[in-house]
């Protein structure tokens, strides 16, 4: 135990302190920015798949088929979706669910009497119940009912307020307002005629949604066509920015919301950045172990001479190899820990910041770090124990 003491006081940095504390710095920077990589890609792969949000806006998109000069030319029915074209969607790994958005093949109107007295000729869309995003209570219809609930895309109420009312001279409308507001729909130039009231808004899909079974039998009865395809559909997708997924849509011309697919842009620029960091957390982390390994050895080297010594009265290499790993491993493990509790510390700010964003992670997303910490010090302890061994057959 004496000589072990005797050792390590041989092994203290003396002047070359300044040297080994630039070596730790180095290496816990690039320890730093090699764990803020990892962190940065699971956590964007994480906000792109709202694994915190299963069912948000981001998950759902409304695609048709695109209107081109070529497309105007032909039957109308080739602009809407066959069993085919829904099958291949369904087949994409990125796609859960493939809905049909129907729209009314029927003439539909619209009137309102009293100060906002109007008439309008109208359309109509319906869709299964679990793609919405609103299910107000009394959304629903039955054969024979004479009110009819509608839900009204939340684009159209601004359009009014901030467009048509304005250059009407007309009152502009809240939510609250116009759902007590009393409309008329008449169906099929006024064949049979309901009360509506609008019950809900949704930021979902751009239509004015009434129930699916109303949607059906006003179909059966009026509709002008024998087959009913799809003009839309509504797609339940893990990512709407996969690059398989949006190279699909691109190629069938089907169109969709933009906003959500520019995401496949961001996501190749935030991936060049975060490999670019990851490669150059690499590079420091390298130069860095370089460096101590450096100093290392010329810490050995100063103190060859009583090491020598050591030997040749018959302390074994083993032994002097323990001493020496005790004494440099605790440097390298403490740059490990430190760079991990601040790239954790800046994980549980970035999980806060975000939710002001309505952009949720998980606190629990930070377990790559604890792969990272487990690897490394394995990784650095080996590299430790073959340097140390190498540099004291030199001696």
């Amino acid at each position: 135990m004496q000589q072990d003491k005797i050792i390590l006081k041989l092994l203290r940095p003396g002047n070359q302190k300044m040297r080994m504390y630039g070596s730790w710095i180095a290496l816990c920077i690039g320890l730093l920015l090699l764990f803020i990589a990892a962190l940065a890609w699971f956590d964007f792969r994480s906000i792109l798949s709202n694994k915190g949000k299963e069912d948000s806006m981001a998950s759902y998109l409304v695609i048709g088929k695109k209107v081109t000069n070529e497309s105007m030319m032909r039957n109308p029915e080739d602009n809407l979706f066959t069993q085919a074209d829904i099958e291949g969607l369904q087949h994409l790994k990125n796609v859960n669910e493939v809905g049909s958005l129907n729209s009314n093949n029927y003439p539909v109107s619209a009137s309102m009497g009293g100060h906002l007295g109007f008439y309008t000729e109208m359309f109509l869309g319906s869709a299964d119940d679990k793609y919405l995003d609103v299910l107000p209570e009394d959304w629903s219809w039955q054969s024979g009912q004479q009110s009819l609930p509608i839900i009204m895309s939340t684009d159209f109420l601004n359009l009014y307020n901030y467009g048509f009312a304005l250059s009407q001279g007309l009152p502009q409308l809240s939510q609250q307002s116009i759902k007590a507001l009393p409309l008329e729909i008449s169906i099929a130039r006024g064949k049979e005629k309901y009360r509506a009231q609008i019950v809900g808004f949704t930021d979902r899909i751009s239509s004015v949604l009434v129930p699916q079974n109303f949607m059906d039998e006003m179909n059966k009865k009026y509709g002008v066509t024998a087959t009913h395809k799809p003009s839309r559909l509504i797609l339940k997708v893990q990512d709407p920015s996969e690059k398989t997924f949006v190279s699909y849509l691109k190629t069938k011309d089907y169109t969709t919301n933009e906003e959500q697919l520019r995401w496949n842009k961001i996501r190749t620029i935030v991936q060049a950045i975060v490999t670019s960091v990851g490669a150059i957390a690499v590079i420091v982390v390298g130069m860095a172990l370089l460096s101590f390994i450096l100093f290392i050895e010329i810490t050995v080297q100063k103190a060859a001479g009583h090491i020598r010594l050591m030997k040749q009265i018959g302390y074994a290499p083993g032994k002097l190899r323990k001493i020496l790993n005790r004494f440099f491993l605790p440097w390298v493990s403490s740059a490990v820990i430190v760079a991990a509790i601040i790239a954790f510390g800046i994980h549980v700010f970035m999980v806060q910041w975000l939710k002001t964003l309505e952009l949720h992670l998980n606190i629990s997303d930070a377990w790559i770090i604890v792969v990272l910490v487990l690897a490394l010090l394995s990784l650095l302890f080996l590299l430790l124990r073959k340097s140390v061994k190498n540099i004291l057959q030199k001696v």
